[in-house]
C-alpha cells in the first residue's frame, strides 16, 4: 500500500501563522500591563463583597465583629474577619485547643496600620466566650509573668507589644508587630472606642478572689479549663502559686453541682496521684477531714467543703502543705 504524502505549507501560511503567534504575544503583554493597572478600589470592593457574603451566610458568628472600631491614627488594611469553632485553627493554629476547651464561641480579627509609631500594625483579636468565667480562663492561663497589670479593665495586663483583657463574657488581644514604648498610651484612643462598643461588665466574684493574699505570687491565679495537673476530665479548677519559707506549693480550688460530686472528684484525683506512686499519709488532728499523700519530698492535700474540692499540690514538706491547705480552708469557710 502506497503511503501518503505529506502536504506541502506554502510561504503564505508559514507568514499567516508567524502573525498569528506574533498576535498572541501582543495581546499577552497588553494583558500584562492592564493587571499591573488593576484599580485596587475595585479589589477592594471585591474584597469586601466577598466578606459581605461571609458575614451574611454567618451572622450568628460575626457579631464580634462589629465591636471593632475605625479610630483615626489606625488605618484599617481590609474588613474584619470572623471563625466560628469549626474554624478558629485556621487563624490560631496551634493555640485553638485552649480556646475550644474553654467554651469558645466564636472571634473576630482585623488589621491596622498607626500613624504612630509611624509604619507598626496593630491586629486584634475579639473572642466570644460565653461567660466571663471562660474568657478568665483563657486570660489567666496566657498571662504574661512579670507583665505591667493595668486598670483598663478587671483583668487586664500590658506586654512591651500586646494589650490583653477581659471585658465580660469577651477577651481581647490587641498585638502590635514591635515593641513599643508606652503602648497603652499609644493604644489609648482605639481601646476607649472600643470597649464603648462592648457590652458593659458586671462586677461579680469568682473563686480566685477566695485565695488568701499572704504569700500569693503575683498574679498567679489560673483558671485551668481542663485536666488540672494532668487528669482528664478535672476541669474549671483554679490554682495559685505560694511562695513559702521553704519552696513554692499550688493551691487548688473548684465547685461542684453537689457535695456527693465534689467528693467523687476528690477519690478521683486521690486514685489518680496513688497511680503515680504518692501514698496515703494519716492526717494528722489538725487536718482530720483531708487526705495527705506524698512522693519523696512532695506533699499534696485534698479536702472538700460543701460542693467545693480543695487543697494543695507538691508543696515542698509536710508542714508547708498543711499550714497552706489551713488557711485556704480558712479563707474559704472562715473557720480556723
Amino acid at each position: 500500500m502506497a503511503r501518503k504524502q505529506a502536504k506541502k505549507i506554502s510561504a503564505a501560511q508559514q507568514r499567516t501563522g508567524y502573525a498569528i503567534l506574533v498576535l498572541l504575544g501582543l495581546i499577552s503583554v497588553w494583558l500584562l500591563v492592564q493587571q499591573a493597572r488593576f484599580n485596587p478600589a475595585l479589589l477592594e470592593s471585591l474584597q469586601v463583597t466577598s466578606m459581605v457574603g461571609q458575614l451574611a451566610a454567618g451572622a450568628g458568628q460575626a457579631a464580634t465583629a462589629a465591636f471593632i472600631p475605625e479610630v483615626p491614627g489606625f488605618q484599617p488594611l481590609g474588613p474584619p474577619q470572623s471563625h466560628g469553632p469549626e474554624n478558629l485553627s485556621d487563624k490560631i493554629d496551634g493555640k485553638a485547643e485552649l480556646y475550644l476547651a474553654a467554651g469558645f464561641q466564636e472571634m473576630s480579627c482585623r488589621s491596622f496600620r498607626l500613624e504612630s509609631p509611624a509604619g507598626a500594625y496593630l491586629e486584634v483579636f475579639i473572642y466570644d466566650m460565653g461567660t466571663p468565667t471562660n474568657a478568665y480562663a483563657v486570660f489567666s492561663s496566657q498571662r504574661r509573668p512579670g507583665a505591667l497589670s493595668l486598670a483598663l479593665t478587671a483583668n487586664a495586663y500590658a506586654t512591651p507589644n500586646a494589650l490583653f483583657f477581659t471585658q465580660g463574657s469577651f477577651y481581647v488581644e490587641m498585638v502590635v508587630d514591635r515593641a513599643v514604648e508606652d503602648l497603652p498610651g499609644a493604644l489609648a484612643a482605639f481601646t476607649t472606642a472600643l470597649l464603648a462598643r462592648m457590652p458593659p461588665a458586671a462586677a461579680t466574684a469568682t473563686l480566685a478572689d477566695l485565695f488568701p493574699a499572704e504569700g500569693l505570687a503575683a498574679d498567679s491565679v489560673r483558671l485551668n479549663a481542663s485536666d488540672a495537673f494532668g487528669l482528664q476530665g478535672f476541669d474549671a479548677v483554679y490554682t495559685g502559686e505560694y511562695i513559702l519559707k521553704d519552696g513554692r506549693a499550688t493551691a487548688f480550688l473548684a465547685e461542684r453541682p453537689s457535695p456527693t460530686e465534689a467528693q467523687a472528684e476528690a477519690q478521683r484525683y486521690r486514685d489518680f496521684l496513688v497511680s503515680f506512686g504518692y501514698r496515703e499519709r494519716e492526717s494528722p488532728e489538725v487536718l482530720p477531714d483531708g487526705t495527705v499523700l506524698a512522693l519523696d519530698t512532695q506533699f499534696d492535700v485534698i479536702m472538700v467543703l460543701d460542693n467545693r474540692v480543695l487543697g494543695v499540690h507538691d508543696a515542698p514538706s509536710w508542714e508547708a502543705a498543711l499550714e497552706l491547705v489551713a488557711r485556704l480552708r480558712q479563707a474559704i469557710s472562715g473557720k480556723p
